[in-house]
């Protein structure tokens, strides 16, 4: 799905209830993404051999979740677990 940081979305929890957030930031496992961006649903990573930013390596992809701010508090989720894209009324 093409989300990007600020975007709301829907998942399911731990639990399989169905929940709502804001995208606040991209992060990873690999301690080399340290920065990150998200754009059109891609993650970047800032890349010190190239000085810009790259989208993350096929092989690292299953490292990247988001942070979002839901209506309980903050929530970690995989980025393949993003079900819909909720758009502004």
């Amino acid at each position: 799905m093409k989300v990007n940081i600020g975007d709301k979305v829907g998942f399911q929890n731990e639990f399989g209830e169905r929940r709502s957030g804001e995208i606040l930031q991209v992060l990873s496992d690999v301690s080399s993404y340290e920065n990150m961006r998200l754009k059109d649903g891609v993650a970047y990573y800032w890349s010190k051999k190239l000085s810009k930013y790259v989208p993350v390596k096929k092989k690292n992809i299953d490292s990247v979740f988001l942070e979002l701010e839901t209506f309980l508090g903050r929530s970690f989720i995989w980025m393949n677990e993003i079900e819909r894209i909720i758009k502004p009324l």
